[in-house]
């Protein structure tokens, strides 16, 4: 990763927007460095405005780039952004077009681990794919995208962190997208937190899921106090797991506050399928 850091920034601090031979390379790093040349065969660069900012396709095998749509973030950054630092606001666009390669290589990286590992992560990916009747309303909720999210941002802040006494401002910014990420698909009601991942089962029709884990219950009470005593709170926001109410309006405040501080007007570009 040392190598892709490199890349970014070195065209951050010559004021540039990395192009479509960096992007290439930094495809090509990701692929070596996470082994997945079996999952990933092609790179393909479309000069359009899409609804999307990237794509991969489990089936062709390859990553699509959708540079119009890419150009139209940029802009919206340099817009909204309030970093005074120049290399910072460098650092940011770039940063985040990496986080959008990220999120597709990992989409590529779910594919493998699903059948290849036993671990919590890898079960969650199996059982998402049982939900057949995937459709845009299930997409905040869909664990296969909220881990390519949350763990791409993961990626970005160990970047970060190589150069940490230079980005204070950068590297605050970017907990706080993470800390999005984790809190998206959870919305409070009627004095409760749905989460995710229990909404995710419940709108694909397949909660009988759900009774594959001890900590559900029929009580959204019980579920939150079972599951708190097994994970803590950043693991079960990883997944999507159920969280307490104290513990969504602590993390609800402290994403309003940055975001206050930090954006003119966040406008949120989702990646899809």
């Amino acid at each position: 990763m040392e190598n892709i850091l490199k890349i970014i920034y070195d065209k951050s601090i010559e004021n540039k927007i990395i192009d479509l031979k960096d992007i290439e390379k930094i495809l090509e790093l990701l692929i070596i460095d996470k082994c997945l040349d079996d999952y990933i065969t092609n790179i393909d660069i479309k000069p359009i405005i899409s609804d999307n900012l990237a794509s991969y396709s489990t089936t062709a095998k390859n990553i699509i780039i959708y540079t119009g749509t890419l150009e139209l973030m940029i802009k919206n950054i340099e817009k909204n952004l309030l970093i005074e630092s120049d290399i910072e606001k460098n650092l940011y666009k770039n940063l985040s077009i990496l986080q959008i390669l990220l999120h597709e290589v990992e989409h590529a990286n779910q594919e493998r681990i699903s059948y290849t590992e036993n671990s919590l992560e890898s079960f969650v990916i199996r059982i998402s794919y049982l939900v057949s009747n995937y459709n845009e309303n299930l997409y905040e909720y869909c664990p296969k995208e909220r881990l390519a999210e949350i763990k791409s941002f993961e990626e970005i802040l160990s970047l970060i962190m190589i150069i940490n006494d230079k980005l204070e401002k950068l590297l605050k910014i970017i907990e706080n997208e993470k800390l999005l990420r984790l809190l998206r698909g959870y919305h409070y009601s009627k004095f409760l937190v749905n989460c995710p991942f229990i909404t995710y089962f419940k709108l694909g029709n397949k909660e009988e899921i759900l009774k594959s884990f001890d900590w559900h219950s029929d009580i959204q009470e019980n579920t939150v106090s079972q599951v708190s005593n097994i994970y803590d709170l950043n693991l079960r926001m990883k997944f999507g797991f159920p969280i307490t109410l104290n513990e969504y309006g602590e993390s609800m405040k402290n994403l309003i506050l940055s975001l206050n501080n930090n954006f003119n007007n966040r406008t949120n570009i989702k990646l899809k399928i």
